[in-house]
Parts: structure tokens; C-alpha cells; sequence
């Protein structure tokens, strides 16, 4: 088989999460970010490092998830 037809025959990709739930997932994902997000601002300046990261780390990875789902949520595609 040359790379043009196997190119031809093949199927196209599809996601592993249905289109319908990008609209959900984007709010659920922005809602948790901005609720980590909102405990990380209150914690006090003299806390350890370990305490400020735990609530960094996730506050970023939900906002980071929620952008990547509310662009997929409205047609743009990364």
C-alpha cells in the first residue's frame, strides 16, 4: 500500500468525548478552577509551599482544561 491510499481508506478521527458534552465539561472545569483559584487568593502570605501549590496546581489545570473544552465548545479547535 502506498501512503495516498492508505490516506484514501482511512477512517477519520474521532474524540473520545462526544461533541455534546464540550458545553458542560467547559463549565465544570471554569466552576472548579475558579473556585481552586479563589482559595489559593485567600490563603495567607506566611503558609508553606506545599500548601500554596496544592491549591495552585489544580486551579490551573481546571482553568487550563476548561479553555481548552469552551474553545472546543464553540468551533475552535487546537
Amino acid at each position: 500500500m502506498t501512503g495516498l491510499s492508505d490516506w484514501q481508506t482511512g477512517k477519520p478521527y474521532e474524540t473520545p468525548i462526544p461533541q455534546v458534552f464540550f458545553p458542560l465539561l467547559a463549565f465544570l472545569f471554569l466552576l472548579s478552577g475558579f473556585i481552586a483559584a479563589s482559595t489559593f487568593s485567600v490563603i495567607r502570605a506566611k503558609t508553606s509551599l506545599i500548601l500554596e501549590l496544592s491549591s495552585a496546581i489544580p486551579a490551573s489545570l481546571s482553568l487550563g482544561f476548561g479553555t481548552l473544552f469552551l474553545f472546543m465548545a464553540v468551533g475552535i479547535y487546537v
